[in-house]
This record gives structure tokens, C-alpha cells and sequence, in this order.
């Protein structure tokens, strides 16, 4: 299984800092996997491996993720806001962890907050329709070199630094 191989990679400190994410909410560790599947899948489909660079593919798979992640916790008006902070802890943890440079992890984390937006707006999408929106975002966006763009940027564009 790819996430126990992906878990046993990960330092001690890693491991506790996402049990302490997953022990206030275990409920959505099971549909948060099941959405991260999802949303790897499809960005395999539409991408093939171009969503593993950083290129306008994966702005599209971080903001695919946070909106699946999101759609799959959710379960009415009361929560919309716990879930959409439970999307943010998860994918910040994700990119804290990660092997990332400032400026790439900048850039997730951008991309991730895009996702999170839609679903806020719209969380009731069907999978065809969120992907055409974000796919029609992945050929919108914008090019970045350095940090400060991206704190400059409009909060609903994506970003990438790669062609």
C-alpha cells in the first residue's frame, strides 16, 4: 500500500505532528484518504506525470486536492468552516513535510487556498464540473519567480514556476 510505504518514510516528528491533525477529527481521516486517491487519479487522467512538476498541472492537482478533501468531510451548513480548516491543516501539514523549496511550497500552498475558495463558494459540485473549472484555471496560470508575487497574487488565480 502507497501510504504505509509513504508513512514509514517519515520522520518522528512528522508522524506526531499528523497524528496531533488527525486525532481532533479521525472521523475524516478515512474520506480525506479516499479523497487524495481521487484526486491523484484523476490529475493522472487529465495530466499524466506533468502534475508531479511545478507547472499550471499541479496547481491544478493542489486545488483539486483541498476541494475533494473538503467535499468529502462535508455534511451540511454547520460544518462547512471545520471543514474547510481540517483541508488547511492537512494540506499545510503535507507541504511543512514536504521537500520543497520556499517559493514551491509558497506556491502549494497558494493553489491549495484556491481549492478551498471554489469549494466555499460551490461546494456541491459534481467531479466533471470542478475539474473543468480548475482546468480552465490551470491554463489561466500565472508564472512566478519569486515569493512576493505570490503574496501579490489574486487569491482565486493559480500559480506555477515551470512551463
Amino acid at each position: 500500500m502507497k501510504l504505509w510505504k509513504h508513512l514509514s518514510g517519515l520522520n518522528p516528528a512528522a508522524l506526531w505532528a499528523l497524528f496531533l491533525v488527525c486525532v481532533r477529527y479521525p472521523w475524516w481521516v478515512l474520506p480525506t484518504i479516499r479523497a487524495t486517491r481521487e484526486c491523484v487519479a484523476a490529475s493522472n487522467l487529465i495530466y499524466g506525470k506533468e502534475h508531479h512538476r511545478n507547472t499550471p498541472a499541479i496547481a491544478f492537482r493542489h486545488a483539486l486536492w483541498n476541494y475533494y478533501i473538503a467535499r468529502a468531510c462535508y455534511r451540511g451548513n454547520d460544518q462547512i468552516n471545520k471543514v474547510l480548516l481540517w483541508a488547511e491543516k492537512v494540506t499545510d501539514w503535507h507541504e511543512d513535510f514536504s521537500k520543497n523549496s520556499a517559493l514551491a511550497m509558497k506556491m502549494d500552498l497558494h493553489n491549495n487556498r484556491v481549492g478551498r475558495i471554489l469549494f466555499e463558494n460551490q461546494p456541491n459540485m459534481m467531479d466533471e464540473d470542478v475539474i473543468g473549472v480548475l482546468k480552465l484555471k490551470a491554463e489561466a496560470s500565472v508564472k512566478v519567480t519569486e515569493i512576493q508575487e505570490i503574496e501579490l497574487m489574486d487569491k482565486s488565480c493559480f500559480v506555477h514556476l515551470k512551463e
